[in-house]
């Protein structure tokens, strides 16, 4: 047998046999793993890379976004008027409203004063909270509202305060405040017991002539205010020496009426409605009103021309009003309400019910009609002795 028979006979496989199976490399193996691992890595880097993108592409149309909005909020904001205030004043008022009223409870700033709360409570929507002031007559509830922060959460009825600066009390003046309107006005009238020995106004003016220093009149309000103006304007016209008249300063018109009730005064000027009260109950009784004519509620009152000859206007007046610097939306506002308010016929009942006068000046007239009366006050005072 040949070499190359003898290789051949050694690796011939019997019939039959089959084929061993071949052992898988290892290094083959090793490959294909470090292959796939790439793989791997590679598909999740361009998986994070691309996640990165989308990430970094959000951002910034995020930011985009948010640059271009903000260019058109400043734009639309550089093109629009300048409305803070006027929406201010429209949301106003969001909470309660004090409403100073400068006298005591029960006098006619007071009635008044509440009749005008109920009404602006029912108007805005807030409670309109009646705070009542008197100390000083009045002095505390006007320097109160004075100094109160112009933010129309703060407003007040204001009267006659001419005389308070000439006679030294306090220097307030108009522009102290912001003027909204005026409502009402109510002839001054002359009022004593109801046992006094003056049956009519000429015996009263008689026994104040003969002895001025023996009977003593109420301030309502402080001498000088428009009751006390009223009266020494008569007396000076009687030919009466004010130096002489003794003149008491109370804190209202209710507060001079107990005084008269109780035998502490002689005389109170002050109006018809704020001595109704006392005069039903037959404490007080009146002897004239100022005023042309008889009032509809009291017309059993004679007036000064009757028993006298002689007219004379006089008497109290009262507004709404708010600190100096009140903002211009909510004046406005007030303005409009007290408007429909004051020529609302419900009110007008109401007031005229109870006697009291009514009366319409807007914020213009009523700051013109303030100050006309300050001149005219600040002239008369040194002249009546004040």
């Amino acid at each position: 047998m040949t070499a190359a028979a003898a290789r051949t006979a050694r690796t011939a496989r019997p019939a039959g046999t089959a084929r061993p199976a071949r052992t898988a490399r290892p290094a083959r193996t090793a490959r294909t793993a470090r292959t796939a691992r790439t793989a791997r890595t590679a598909r999740t880097a361009r998986t994070a890379k691309t996640a990165r993108g989308v990430r970094r592409h959000r951002l910034i149309g995020g930011a985009v976004r948010a640059v271009v909005g903000l260019a058109l909020l400043l734009a639309a904001g550089l093109a629009a008027p300048v409305t803070g205030p006027a929406h201010a004043g429209d949301a106003w008022p969001t909470r309660p409203v004090t409403l100073i009223v400068p006298s005591g409870a029960g006098g006619g700033t007071d009635q008044t004063g509440r009749l005008l709360a109920h009404r602006l409570e029912a108007r805005f929507g807030q409670p309109f909270t009646v705070i009542n002031q008197g100390q000083g007559g009045g002095v505390v509830g006007l320097g109160t509202l004075k100094d109160a922060a112009p933010d129309g959460y703060t407003l007040g009825i204001l009267y006659n305060f001419a005389h308070y600066a000439p006679m030294g009390q306090a220097d307030f003046q108009v522009d102290d405040f912001t003027p909204i309107a005026q409502y009402n006005a109510d002839p001054a009238a002359i009022h004593v017991r109801a046992d006094s020995p003056w049956p009519d106004l000429t015996t009263a003016l008689e026994a104040l002539k003969g002895a001025p220093d023996g009977y003593t009149i109420a301030c309502a309000g402080g001498c000088g205010g428009s009751w006390p103006m009223a009266i020494a304007t008569l007396l000076e016209a009687r030919a009466v020496d004010l130096a002489r008249v003794r003149m008491i300063p109370s804190q209202g018109a209710a507060a001079s009426l107990q005084d008269l009730a109780a035998g502490g005064v002689d005389v109170v000027p002050c109006s018809l409605p704020e001595a109704a009260a006392l005069r039903q109950a037959g404490v007080v009784r009146t002897l004239a009103v100022f005023g042309r004519e008889r009032l509809a509620a009291f017309p059993d009152v004679p007036t000064l021309a009757e028993q006298l000859g002689v007219t004379l206007d006089l008497g109290a007046w009262r507004g709404l009003v708010g600190p100096a610097g009140l903002p211009g939306p909510v004046a406005d506002r007030l303005e409009a309400a007290m408007r429909d308010i004051v020529h609302d016929p419900g009110f007008r009942a109401e007031m005229t019910a109870r006697g009291f006068g009514l009366a319409w000046r807007d914020a213009t007239a009523f700051a013109r009609f303030m100050r006309a009366q300050e001149t005219q006050v600040r002239a008369v005072i040194p002249r009546l002795g004040l």
